[in-house]
């Protein structure tokens, strides 16, 4: 009678012995699973009709001619540079400079909504070194900021491009930026009154000043005398304009006097620690500043420091945000420019004056300008706003913005973007330039929102 309570423990004894060797085995496999990499997620953006493109400059290779479609060529020197584009009610202009017989030909290309198919409207040959136009569109209107140069300096030219079946140049005045070597300047619509603002050198002062002319929409030979809209305290530089509601958001940088600003000191290195190289351009202090302004391009209210004085933001870009605010990106690094560190600011500059800032820290973001791109008419469930960035592998890389200005899914490279740059969205179509060698090939693609970012990111 007492053999059978011990057959039952003995069985006991080896079925948990059994049951302790199966996880062991199931833990390994699960081991070889996490060391296995992972999927790379699914692409959010797509040809919006495959194969449509439109070139501006000739090829070096014919589309189709022993290339691979699915690599971008470096741009060569004389290349066509892209300016920049807006949206149009059907499609978009993009601003470039293209190399023809002896001298460079400043353009305006007309873009239909898929980049299928296009028009070149010239706008004559520029004279010395100079950018390629800014533009500005609202409805059916384009108007440019034409750069050149004459026996006084740099100059800036007014002028209005007809989007219909016939397009046209109707040209405004032109306006003297003196002989600075500063090229920065912009140019946006209002509904009934646009801005063109740059800056210059004041000789008296030794100091940066933003210049602004006013026009009508109606009438750009109508364009008001310039006049200085910087305070008398700003060392001002690199103006950029975007619209808000009755008026305009204007950013810029500016350089605060040497003794106002103590320059933050690195930590004293460790015996670990990497040798750090010493800036090959001293830029001094540079903060970001933002000041909302009127219909005629005047100061409505204060300026503010969005960044602190001891700050030095290399490069920056704005765009309009949502409830007339305004959204930020910029990059700050103590180094010279094109070797900035692996991170990207943001921020919301509210219509009160409260700003929200986020970071992005990413180690695979390379060199550049963090590149913003509002849609102003967003189709349901498609994003607003797009943060596109250069990547280490020259890759770009894009991720969308919610509303106050933070990350809302990752930031990563599209394979049908590649290294293309990100021009404009409009209609959540978002056109592209890939280089091809001495030529730029447009094309359009749709995207949609990804997962979450990472929580690094």
């Amino acid at each position: 009678m007492r053999a059978a309570p011990l057959l039952l423990a003995l069985f006991a004894v080896t079925a948990v012995g059994c049951k302790k060797d199966k996880p062991a085995a199931a833990d390994a496999d699960a081991a070889q699973s996490s060391d296995a990499p992972k999927p790379p997620p699914p692409p959010r953006c797509a040809e919006v009709t495959p194969g449509a493109s439109f070139t501006i400059g000739k090829r070096s290779v014919k589309k189709g001619d022993d290339e691979d479609e699915d690599t971008d060529e470096p741009a060569l020197p004389f290349a066509v540079e892209i300016g920049g584009a807006v949206p149009t009610p059907t499609g978009f202009a993009v601003s470039a400079m293209s190399a023809k017989g002896q001298g460079t030909t400043v353009l305006v290309a007309l873009i239909a909504s898929d980049a299928g198919s296009g028009r070149i409207v010239e706008l004559g040959q520029t004279h010395g070194d100079v950018d390629p136009p800014r533009l500005a569109a609202l409805g059916g209107r384009v108007f440019a900021a034409v750069p050149d140069s004459d026996a006084g300096g740099s100059t800036l030219r007014l002028a209005q491009i007809t989007t219909g079946s016939s397009p046209g140049v109707t040209w405004g005045p032109t306006f003297s930026e003196g002989r600075d070597e500063s090229r920065v300047f912009a140019i946006e619509l209002g509904d009934k009154r646009g801005v063109m603002v740059w800056d210059e050198v004041d000789k008296k002062s030794s100091r940066g000043v933003l210049r602004a002319v006013s026009f009508a929409v109606e009438n750009i030979a109508s364009a008001t005398k310039p006049k200085t809209i910087s305070r008398e305290d700003d060392d001002a530089e690199a103006p950029h304009v975007v619209r808000r509601p009755g008026g305009f958001w204007m950013a810029w940088i500016h350089h605060p006097p040497r003794g106002d600003a103590k320059d933050k000191k690195a930590p004293a290195p460790t015996a670990s620690a990497e040798p750090v190289d010493d800036p090959l351009v001293e830029l001094g202090n540079r903060v970001l500043r933002i000041a909302p302004l009127d219909e005629n391009g005047v100061l409505a209210g204060e300026p503010k420091d969005v960044t602190g004085k001891s700050s030095h933001v290399l490069v920056f870009d704005l765009s309009p945000g949502p409830d007339g605010s305004a959204l930020l990106s910029w990059r700050d690094d103590d180094t010279s420019p094109g070797v900035e560190g692996r991170s990207v600011h943001l921020a919301r500059v509210k219509t009160g004056g409260s700003v929200e800032e986020s970071v992005i820290q990413d180690e695979a973001i390379g060199a550049g300008v963090p590149t913003l791109l509002e849609d102003a008419a967003p189709k349901p469930g498609q994003p607003r706003t797009w943060l596109g960035l250069s990547g280490v592998t020259d890759a770009t890389r894009m991720g969308v913005l919610k509303d106050d200005g933070t990350l809302a899914d990752r930031l990563d490279v599209e394979p049908a973007i590649r290294s293309a740059e990100l021009l404009a969205l409009s209609g959540g179509r978002l056109l592209v330039a890939h280089p091809r060698g001495l030529a730029v090939e447009l094309s359009a693609v749709s995207c949609k929102q990804g997962p979450a970012p990472e929580p690094d990111q």
